[in-house]
């Protein structure tokens, strides 16, 4: 059944797709690279892959990519790109090399390894969010295939994490309520801590789900900066990606925490001033404006960069097109035109896999690539604007509910107008 998806979307369709069909082919698109970029022996994903040739020598891989592959692998197969067995037979692989072969410590994994062999590479970090990230989407792929074999695979990787030991820095920090960034053998501790706002919120609902004793400090424990910009006020600023990664799997929309915080309507409020920051363009990059924006981390024309704004002005030109994509839920009627618009206007960018990571007009330059972790925010953010189907899945597992409704979050709806413009984001 995979060979007739590559054969529908292979590289060299005349133009890219508008509106729904475009959303709809960027889908395909990723569940592509999440099928031919994921070793069929070890069950690896590769963190990136060429975009514009059909070959590249990229050996890593994260396990965040991993994480996105078994989502991937529950979309291919609902929405009938992948026959349903093989997808399964694909699942069942990832989750099963995953907690036999991924290197790991204490259940957390370490951010990147060999797609083929395993081995850690780069003396990458044992890193708290990456491993987070893999967590949910085996989550996805449990709920939505509910399949002995692969849920055997997901409980044990579940149940084997170590939450106290990543909290408290292997309990040198016994009153800690914020978890340590990562953990290097040779070096020990990273010194940072998701101690602030950002993409971290399924980090602290999972340690909830999992660990009923842990108090409700873990969830109220890290700080929420305002940031206000052009009559748009949010959470933080910086990079898009931070305020759109958890809400692939947590129920956020019209409720708040019991702090009184509207993180989907903050995170409604940073897409559009991202985009405003673009439109005022403060630095005269070419292109920017209204159908051109999405700061974000991504590749550039000088390697691999942090961008964001407002909050966070380190801008050179670069933009991101998953980055916008995976805002769709939040603002459709911005998000597709800036898509169509970027279709449209450079279709040079738009390869076997969709658009490529990013892409720099004022330096003539557009990436070559595609990164794993960005296609499958992508994916999971236009999968959940046709219908919610990712975060269905992840909410329908106790670990997301229960870890909701211990973090504070009653079923009420919002009271805050949406219309995004001085909305407030708190309750007064």
């Amino acid at each position: 059944m995979i060979t007739s998806l590559v054969a529908a979307i292979a590289v060299g369709q005349a133009a890219p797709p508008q509106g729904q069909a475009l959303l709809d082919d960027l889908s395909r698109r990723a569940a592509l690279f999440f099928w031919t970029q994921t070793d069929p022996t070890s069950g690896f994903t590769k963190d990136r892959a060429a975009n514009l040739t059909d070959r590249d020598n990229y050996e890593v891989c994260s396990i965040a990519s991993n994480g996105y592959a078994l989502i991937s692998a529950a979309v291919g197969a609902e929405r009938g790109w992948h026959n349903r067995s093989n997808a399964l037979n694909r699942a069942r692989l990832i989750a099963r090399q995953t907690l036999e072969k991924a290197p790991h410590h204490k259940g957390w994994f370490y951010h990147f390894f060999h797609w083929k062999t395993g081995t850690r590479v780069w003396q990458s970090e044992v890193s708290s969010i990456d491993t987070a990230i893999f967590l949910s989407g085996a989550i996805v792929a449990r709920q939505y295939f509910k399949d002995p074999t692969l849920s055997a695979s997901v409980d044990a990787i579940l149940a084997r994490v170590d939450w106290n030991w990543m909290l408290t820095n292997g309990g040198t920090l016994p009153n800690s309520t914020t978890f340590s960034h990562g953990w290097r053998p040779e070096t020990g501790w990273i010194p940072h801590r998701w101690a602030s706002y950002c993409e971290h919120m399924m980090l602290y609902i999972l340690a909830l789900g999992a660990n009923p004793s842990y108090p409700r400090t873990l969830w109220t424990g890290w700080s929420r900066p305002v940031v206000e910009y052009r009559g748009f006020r949010m959470i933080a600023g910086g990079p898009i990606f931070m305020h759109q990664m958890s809400h692939a799997f947590l129920h956020l929309k019209n409720r708040k925490d019991t702090l009184g915080w509207d993180y989907w309507q903050s995170s409604e409020q940073m897409t559009r001033a991202n985009r405003e920051y673009c439109i005022q363009n403060p630095k005269g990059f070419k292109d920017y404006g209204p159908l051109f924006w999405g700061l974000n981390a991504c590749d550039n024309p000088d390697g691999y960069g942090a961008f964001g704004a407002p909050g966070w002005g380190e801008d050179n030109g670069t933009v991101s097109p998953t980055g916008v994509a995976a805002s769709i839920e939040f603002t459709p009627e911005i998000v597709i035109p800036t898509l169509n618009s970027m279709a449209t206007k450079y279709p040079g960018a738009y390869g076997r896999f969709g658009f490529s990571n990013a892409l720099n007009p004022h330096r003539n330059w557009i990436g070559p690539d595609v990164i794993g972790i960005d296609l499958g925010m992508a994916q999971a953010a236009i999968e959940n604007h046709r219908d919610g189907f990712v975060r269905r899945m992840a909410m329908s597992h106790p670990f997301f509910s229960s870890g909701m409704q211990r973090a504070g979050f009653p079923r009420v709806p919002s009271q805050s107008p949406r219309d995004g413009t001085r909305t407030p984001i708190r309750r007064q």
